[in-house]
């Protein structure tokens, strides 16, 4: 699919913070609580100890996951500049644990991820069919690894912090498979519900909230954005990482803000808010339709509010248009517009913002008219005044046959699940050719 950006591309080195060093011995003594050598057979390599049942023949697996997550490590420490868990900083491998689920010795509750043992260390728990060279999974949970003595309290895995965590796993495994759309078959869990905040998570959710595929695997699909904004907008991938030790008191949203600076930010998330329209064309070949098929056999049918209203060849009528209070866009989320379109002709859009959020946070707005002809895409800026009011007027053609608008929030505010409201209005003239 081929899309033209009307914006400019801003890029932002940032040094990275020093390294963690590792603590590096030639041999690691054998602690676990789950499994032992008269019950498992196990392999090593590097800091991991890799354990399975004894009554299934696991070796040629462990091998792979062994390599896999020597893999990651490398790319953890060595270019991230991340640090090793405590194990085998005290002397002690790394747990790792293939399992069957309820066919072998572990709990039958395993499924695939990161715990603390009862010995105070961190483990990891990983089933038989993701036990493989390069599995994605592994790569997601091997990372999570390397994050587990991250010295940032705004970084912590809970309330509004608690995305960052996922949704930076998410993208590095996405990193390293650039060509594979499997790797955003969450983004559907997103662009769903494109109102809540980008920091949205099982955790954080606003009171009397259904719970659902979509909304708990909302922090899961915001590696779309992580993405987005090192492969796509090229932005330092040390500078993404680099929070974790840095030692940062803010939230993650706001440490990004910061350093890439404030103007940039919101420009940056107006336009991965465009891509996101347009069908995702600097991603795999694929994606929406890969990420829309995990929607429907998965998702809540009746929780799925990706437009606010559509129009057909026309717009509000002279009217000015507010959203309803349920799906106006909460800080760090946007709300979409759409024009079925099959006339020559021109739209002028206007955006009227509120000056403050619905808890007297002060507002801020983004806007982006997206044009879509066949498997083509254009983004055009809403020309802000000032923080909250704007207008654009784009020229169409039969052939575009849809005009989307976009109204994203972006205020100097990072946490909750507070509402910015504004007004729009969309008008028409096809005497304009």
């Amino acid at each position: 699919m081929k899309m033209t950006f009307v914006v400019s591309v801003c890029m932002t080195m940032i040094l990275a913070p020093k390294p963690m060093v590792a603590q590096q011995l030639k041999t690691y003594s054998i602690k676990s609580t789950y499994a032992s050598t008269e019950t498992c057979n196990y392999k090593t390599d590097g800091i991991y100890i890799v354990w399975w049942d004894k009554a299934f023949d696991y070796s040629d697996k462990a091998t792979e996951l062994l390599s896999t997550l020597m893999d990651v490590r490398e790319d953890c420490l060595g270019t991230y500049r991340m640090s090793d868990p405590p194990n085998p900083l005290a002397g002690f491998y790394y747990n790792v644990y293939i399992h069957n689920p309820k066919k072998d010795l572990f709990p039958d509750d395993w499924a695939m991820g990161q715990g603390t043992d009862e010995n105070g260390y961190p483990y990891l728990t990983i089933p038989q069919a993701y036990a493989k060279m390069g599995s994605s999974g592994a790569q997601h949970e091997g990372f999570h690894i390397f994050q587990y003595k991250a010295n940032s309290p705004g970084f912590v895995y809970s309330g509004d912090s608690q995305w960052f965590i996922e949704a930076t796993a998410n993208w590095y495994a996405a990193t390293k498979h650039p060509e594979s759309k499997d790797e955003y078959i969450t983004a559907s869990a997103v662009t769903s519900n494109p109102q809540v905040t980008l920091w949205y998570s099982f955790e954080n959710r606003e009171a009397g909230e259904v719970e659902n595929w979509q909304r708990g695997c909302h922090q899961y699909g915001m590696n779309i954005f992580l993405n987005y904004l090192t492969d796509v907008r090229k932005v330092s991938k040390a500078l993404l990482v680099g929070g974790f030790y840095g030692k940062i008191s803010q939230l993650p949203q706001e440490y990004l803000y910061n350093q890439l600076g404030g103007k940039t930010f919101c420009d940056l998330y107006a336009d991965f808010a465009g891509h996101n329209v347009s069908g995702y064309p600097y991603f795999p070949i694929g994606t929406e339709e890969r990420s829309a098929k995990e929607l429907k056999k998965y998702g809540d049918s009746l929780d799925i509010h990706p437009i606010v209203a559509t129009y057909k060849n026309n717009g509000t009528d002279g009217e000015w248009y507010r959203p309803g209070k349920d799906f106006v866009t909460r800080g760090w989320g946007y709300n979409v517009y759409k024009i079925n379109n099959s006339r020559n002709g021109s739209y002028t859009f206007q955006l009227q913002g509120d000056s403050a959020g619905s808890e007297g946070a002060p507002a801020e707005f983004r806007g982006r008219v997206v044009v879509r002809s066949g498997s083509s895409s254009k983004v055009y800026p809403v020309k802000m005044k000032d923080a909250t009011t704007g207008m654009r007027k784009v020229k169409v053609k039969s052939s575009d046959s849809q005009v989307y608008l976009i109204v994203a929030a972006t205020p100097c505010f990072f946490k909750g699940n507070q509402t910015y409201s504004y007004s729009i209005k969309i008008d028409k003239d096809e005497k304009n050719n």
